[in-house]
């Protein structure tokens, strides 16, 4: 039986977070974000919506912008992170606790910690600050115990990086030692950040780009087993996108794009994904040659690069 077609969503906003710390332009226009996320869904589904709240060490600020959010509703695909300098798990996990508590029928789903895998990377990776491992396997659990006993109906999971490497499998390893069958079974599904071709030289031609797709989307579910985590918990690429810049035009973005979100969708029914994320909307800053800067599908003015359209005519029909 042929499987759903995928969900689609987007991290709206320009402000985007790269190894050098946040990368920010011109000022976000609602209004501008709106008509082009509209536009991008066309005669399909509304398309999500991917926001991302930091939690610090301090409850309040972070509970505040979650509120914010959750006014949008059930098209929201809450991320949050954990970025406290202390590591301080208890403290965490009382905040994922209310958070689930106040919002745990709002929004669509929550994601308990984003890329705590991805180490050795300062500012954006939750992998960067101390017991992220300890936070995504007890604030899952957390969340979940709350939900049972409200009957919230947020999905509740988390989101990972794409790491093959012999120490991203070692993570997972500590994961399920951490998390042990409490841990898979508190997750609705499973998130990941992939960006295949994204970084460093791109070098045609799209056959190649498929096949790491491929092999990063099959790596991701073995690794996730390791962790104890049931093949039927769905896989979301909670992140997804190829940036122009120097060596990589924009007629290069919009065949990557439609390479991966092939993949991906012709993968979903054997892998069980059920959603494709892009990151992101629109450049933080178009006129610097930085990839971090040029991650849209549109221009920082809002116009469309190729990928809008061929993204697009992706989405409506759905695939």
């Amino acid at each position: 039986m042929r499987p759903p077609p995928l969900i689609f969503g987007v991290y709206p906003f320009g402000l985007v977070g790269g190894p050098g710390g946040v990368v920010a332009g011109r000022p976000d226009d609602i209004g501008r974000i709106g008509e082009a996320l509209g536009a991008l869904a066309g005669d399909g589904p509304p398309l999500l919506v991917r926001m991302y709240v930091t939690f610090e060490g301090a409850a309040e600020a972070a509970l505040d912008q979650v509120a914010q959010f959750a006014r949008i509703g059930r098209l929201v695909d809450l991320s949050l992170n954990f970025h406290d300098p202390d590591g301080n798990v208890e403290r965490w996990c009382s905040f994922v606790e209310q958070v689930v508590r106040r919002h745990g029928s709002d929004v669509g789903s929550i994601g308990v910690t984003n890329e705590a895998n991805l180490l050795g990377i300062p500012f954006a990776p939750d992998g960067a600050y101390p017991n992220a491992l300890e936070a995504l396997a007890d604030g899952v659990q957390a969340a979940a115990q709350v939900k049972r006993s409200t009957k919230a109906t947020a999905d509740l999971g988390f989101t990972a990086a794409s790491d093959l490497t012999a120490a991203g499998g070692a993570f997972w390893q500590r994961l399920a030692q951490r998390g042990g069958e409490a841990f898979g079974s508190a997750v609705d599904f499973a998130g990941l950040t992939m960006y295949p071709g994204g970084f460093g030289p791109f070098v045609p031609p799209a056959a190649g780009l498929a096949q790491q797709t491929a092999g990063i989307l099959t790596g991701y579910r073995a690794q996730l087993s390791a962790a104890g985590v049931p093949g039927s918990v769905p896989v979301r690429v909670s992140e997804c996108g190829w940036p122009t810049g120097p060596g990589r035009s924009e007629q290069d973005q919009a065949d990557a794009l439609a390479t991966i979100v092939g993949t991906v969708a012709g993968l979903r029914g054997e892998l069980g994904i059920t959603h494709w994320e892009l990151f992101t909307l629109r450049d933080a800053d178009s006129s610097r040659d930085d990839v971090f800067c040029q991650f849209g599908v549109l221009r920082d003015d809002y116009t469309p690069k190729p990928a809008f359209e061929v993204l697009r005519k992706l989405i409506s029909p759905g695939v």
